[in-house]
């Protein structure tokens, strides 16, 4: 008798294997075949959940950029504490302290760096930049109620650079560019919010 399979379940191994995949020979790898070997799985099997390769890297784009923005969401600081530390709990879910963090984070930078000439993946990284983008627009809301739209928009898309951009070297400087530095970057950031939207003002009234 056929072994029942949970379909939820399956799906789930199947992009650990992609994730796998990734992080140690990059995403030209990811086939239904490769990962099918990958997974313990016969390639049938594979193509039985997802009928291309361009289909599962769709779908694993997906559920890594989910668990990113999950793990982003989620986060806290220390029981009680709010405010800039808060927001600098949310920021360094986007770099690589851990493994869990290291390995999703250096398959969602590889998928949105594909998605500049894959047209599969292209709607795949306009919804994670957005959602990111706007979950970290709440929790900038929640630290600077002042702000203007246009300000938290400036402000989120350039939060939102320096920690991707902050991400990509801590992956591929991780010898130097330590969690000490990292964190001291980040709550460096998050203490001059507004400063460069007020410096701005300040200007523009001085022109005449």
């Amino acid at each position: 008798m056929p072994r029942n399979v949970d379909a939820g379940l399956r799906r789930q191994e199947i992009v650990e294997a992609v994730k796998r995949i990734v992080v140690a020979d990059g995403l030209g790898r990811v086939s239904l075949r490769e990962v099918a070997t990958e997974a313990g799985l016969v390639v049938g099997s594979v193509r039985h959940y997802f009928g291309s390769s361009a289909e599962l890297a769709a779908h694993a784009f997906e559920a890594v950029s989910g668990a990113v923005l999950s793990r982003f969401e989620r986060a806290v600081a220390h029981p009680g504490v709010v405010g800039a530390e808060g927001l600098v709990a949310h920021l360094c879910q986007l770099i690589p302290l851990d493994e869990a963090r290291a390995v999703d984070l250096c398959v969602w930078t590889e998928f949105k760096l594909a998605a500049r000439t894959r047209p599969e993946l292209e709607a795949a990284a306009e919804r994670s930049h957005r959602a990111l983008a706007a979950a970290l627009g709440r929790a900038l809301v929640d630290l600077r109620p002042g702000l203007s739209r246009d300000e938290l928009v400036r402000e989120a898309e350039r939060l939102l650079a320096t920690v991707e951009g902050l991400g990509l070297h801590a992956m591929l400087h991780g010898r130097w560019l330590d969690a000490d530095l990292c964190m001291d970057v980040l709550r460096a950031q998050v203490a001059s919010i507004g400063l460069a939207s007020a410096g701005a003002a300040g200007a523009a009234a001085g022109i005449h």
